[in-house]
């Protein structure tokens, strides 16, 4: 995994995910990072951001097509509870605002 990410992404993300209780802010794998109860429920990376949710809402999510995809972290290497949400425009993660809030509730039921 590289190290970039786009930092109109993280800040849109701040402002949605800070202000929930239990939710904080850090770094995880070297990128902007969410998490709750200590656990990574979602994060900045690449051109998009990652959120982990059950593997069953994954398979869903990606068979929609973009912009949902497989969170892939090398080469051939997919994390299965993982998918990578690829906006071009920063606000428009605002309408992901329900998968954040299932991803949430997933890593903190974890």
């Amino acid at each position: 995994m590289s190290q970039n990410y786009l930092a109109g992404h993280k800040d849109i993300l701040d402002s949605m995910l800070l202000g929930i209780p239990g939710v904080t802010g850090g770094k995880a794998f070297g990128y902007p990072a969410y998490r709750v109860k200590g656990k990574i429920f979602a994060f900045v990376g690449g051109s998009g951001v990652i959120i982990k949710l059950p593997e069953a809402q994954v398979r869903q999510l990606v068979a929609q097509g973009p912009p949902m995809h497989p969170a892939e972290v090398a080469d051939g290497v997919v994390w299965r509870e993982w998918v990578s949400i690829q906006r071009e425009e920063s606000a428009a993660y605002e309408q992901d605002m329900p998968l954040f809030e299932d991803a949430l509730q997933f890593v903190a039921g974890l």
